[in-house]
């Protein structure tokens, strides 16, 4: 869940120096000449997400830049490919009466959703979701951390750009139409696993999101176009890039990308990086 949300947000919230009620999980990823603390992120969220954990505030002082996927605060000048195929041409007929039903429910009008290629489609859809649980793109972690660092003047590092994320999406197979399919045929599903998600992350429960993530995957080409290509070039650029040689970054990506083998933190240790955890979770309250 929340694989591919792209947030788009404006508002800063308040950083309080106090105790986190909650400890989302902080790695540190370092060698003897730079250091990498990263932070899972969720792309919309409550105000009673913050404060942040104290193991990552407390890396600011001396942060030489705040690493994203790509600055979303950053105008960019794109455009959504009009010749892609939508979501009228790939789905069959049962499929469009049920995109009908899920947008009734989502509070979207459906042809708008039809006429939107899929991956679109499943973005909007799920970014409705996220809504109607009570989450606010203006409260992203991701937000919050850029509008930050612009007040604090902490150099903002991008892992990709905006346009390059709407390439990927565009060039999803079949124009993201599993990532579309996925979401309105497990639409109950995946609304019980946000909530659970989000108890999870907050609470920094591992083995929880761990769970999570190998329950909502895509089709296997998909989750390597959406997960795993992209981890293994971020990795590789956090450990070549003459950037990031020496000082102390902040990094802040999707809290999915961060777990398991395949995760950010398991790939910078690969590359011979140390890597700990520097905050202890605890048993998230959802099945």
């Amino acid at each position: 869940m929340f694989k591919s949300l792209l947030s788009k947000a404006l508002l800063l919230l308040p950083f309080v120096a106090s105790s986190a009620l909650a400890e989302p999980m902080v790695w540190l990823a370092k060698d003897s000449q730079r250091q990498f603390v990263l932070l899972g992120s969720i792309h919309a969220g409550k105000q009673n997400f913050y404060p942040l954990p104290q193991a990552f505030l407390d890396y600011w002082p001396q942060a030489d830049g705040l690493v994203v996927e790509a600055n979303i605060l950053q105008p960019s000048d794109f455009s959504i490919d009009r010749n892609i195929p939508t979501s009228a041409t790939l789905l069959d007929s049962q499929d469009k009466d049920t995109l009908a039903d899920i947008a009734k429910e989502a509070g979207l009008p459906f042809l708008s959703l039809i006429h939107s290629p899929p991956w679109l489609a499943a973005v909007n859809l799920q970014m409705a979701m996220a809504t109607q649980a009570g989450l606010n793109p203006e409260q992203g972690i991701d937000v919050v951390l850029l509008q930050r660092a612009q007040a604090k003047n902490i150099p903002i590092l991008e892992l990709e750009s905006i346009s390059q994320q709407l390439a990927l999406m565009e060039n999803l197979p079949d124009h993201g139409k599993d990532l579309l399919l996925t979401t309105i045929h497990d639409w109950d599903e995946m609304q019980s696993q946000l909530s659970c998600l989000i108890s999870a992350w907050k609470a920094g429960d591992h083995k929880h999101l761990l769970s999570l993530f190998e329950e909502s995957q895509y089709s296997e080409v998909t989750d390597e176009k959406l997960i795993f290509e992209r981890n293994r070039n971020w990795a590789q650029q956090l450990v070549n890039k003459p950037t990031y040689q020496r000082g102390t970054y902040l990094v802040v990506v999707g809290g999915l990308h961060l777990l398991g083998e395949q995760g950010v933190p398991a790939l910078l240790e690969q590359q011979g990086l140390t890597v700990k955890l520097l905050t202890e979770g605890k048993k998230a309250q959802c099945k």
